[in-house]
């Protein structure tokens, strides 16, 4: 159980909370990746907008200014067209944190430009000189802002344009009726500009949708996962116990005294219990040799006949078994030879247990070692059992030998067994 707890992937499982989950701050400070990926994307789209409307806008403004260039009014074109196609250029690759600076510099520069805007570019007459050449790009620090902000501080930013373009058209127009075309060119020109801030505002808080159900269900998954190994150690635990710790006090208790295969699998038990409690398991390869060793020696310590087989074109030699592979083989025939002994002659325990004779059960290992796959069988002759009227809660069969064999890559465990017809245990591995 130790070991699943130290897992430092397990660890990481959290409450998910994002940044302004619920209480959004106004700016889009923490992005998920779907969200800063469509950020990045409308950044470049404003660079390219920005080329357009600059080269566009340029007509407007020489002749806007055809009697006097003034050196703030060339600033004001320069920043106003410039900074655009800096986020254009840059916002796809620059930190979120110089994307924002940029399109913060935009959205505070169209404002100051139109509020001097008489200071910059004087008392030029829509007769004469068409549309105050700002309102026609006007749109693209607005894209900006809703870029890198919420809802209600672009909304509110798109009005107060609305109310400079009056303002500006205004102070522009020395006609009668200025108020009434100045307040028709600023409600068009917020009008237009919503389009595309809505798109952008939608599209956003959908992405950042995706990724907050994304991130929901990476969370879920990595709480299965973490669910999964705990419920897999505690099996793995409680397997070692019923097999390990169990069977060696059950061996110590009806000897007389200890002796050399009682201490050896106390040994193997306590190595197996500080593997689970270090999360690690048993490492390395096993020759043939010391297969048929370890396996011989099980089958002699519970008086079972033992019989190895090796295929035709194999080479003892030269088959090797990873060491978890063997582990969980020897204990799941162990398992299976135990459950042979105590069960297979049938008797009932109790005082009627006293008028029964006792069954002679022949028992027998057979192992088989070929290139591509080792199968241990464990068979008796005894009365048998039906596999599917085991109870769930007894962990010999389901847990020490099924599972423990399952466990492992290329492991498998399957249990023949009919009511006066013996039992037959298989145990294999496929090499992959």
């Amino acid at each position: 159980m130790a070991g699943a707890l130290s897992d430092p992937r397990l660890q990481t499982v959290t409450e998910y909370s994002p940044p302004g989950a619920f209480r959004p701050s106004r700016l889009r400070l923490h992005p998920g990746p779907t969200q800063l990926r469509l950020m990045r994307m409308t950044a470049g789209a404003v660079g390219l907008a920005g080329l357009v409307f600059g080269i566009l806008a340029i007509g407007p403004f020489v002749e806007q200014h055809q009697d006097e260039i003034r050196p703030l009014a060339v600033l004001s074109f320069a920043v106003l067209v410039g900074l655009p196609v800096a986020i254009g250029l840059w916002g796809s690759w620059a930190p979120l944190r110089v994307l924002m600076t940029l399109a913060a510099l935009e959205s505070v520069a169209l404002p100051l430009v139109l509020v001097t805007w008489p200071l910059a570019h004087g008392d030029a007459s829509l007769q004469s000189h068409g549309i105050p050449w700002p309102l026609g790009i006007s749109a693209l620090p607005i894209v900006c802002l809703a870029v890198v902000a919420r809802g209600a501080l672009v909304w509110g930013y798109l009005g107060l344009i609305g109310a400079l373009t009056v303002y500006v058209m205004f102070v522009s127009n020395a006609a009668e009726d200025a108020l009434l075309l100045a307040i028709q060119t600023g409600l068009y020109a917020a009008s237009f500009s919503s389009i595309f801030v809505g798109l952008v505002l939608v599209g956003l808080q959908s992405a950042e949708r995706l990724d907050l159900l994304q991130a929901g269900e990476r969370v879920g998954a990595a709480r299965n996962a973490a669910r999964v190994a705990r419920e897999a150690e505690r099996a793995r635990f409680d397997g070692l116990i019923h097999d390990g710790v169990l069977s060696t006090l059950l061996m110590a208790g009806r000897a007389d005294q200890l002796h050399g295969d009682h201490v050896r699998q106390a040994r193997n038990t306590l190595a197996q219990m500080e593997r689970i409690a270090s999360g690690t398991s048993a490492t390395g390869v096993l020759s043939a040799e010391r297969v048929i060793f370890e396996m011989r020696r099980l089958a002699t310590q519970h008086a079972v006949r033992f019989v190895v087989e090796v295929g035709e074109e194999t080479s003892v030699d030269d088959l090797r078994m990873p060491a978890e592979v063997v582990e969980a083989m020897l204990a799941a025939g162990g398992e299976a030879m135990r459950n042979s002994i105590a069960h297979a002659a049938g008797r009932q325990s109790g005082v009627s247990a006293l008028r029964q004779p006792a069954r002679r059960v022949e028992r027998r290992a057979e192992l088989w070692l070929h290139a591509d796959v080792v199968v241990l069988g464990v068979r008796d002759d005894g009365v048998g059992f039906d596999p599917e009227r085991v109870r769930p809660e007894r962990m010999g069969v389901a847990r020490s030998i099924v599972g423990r064999m399952n466990e492992v890559q290329g492991g498998y465990a399957v249990v023949d067994s009919r009511p006066g017809r013996g039992t037959l245990v298989t145990l294999g591995w496929l090499r992959r």
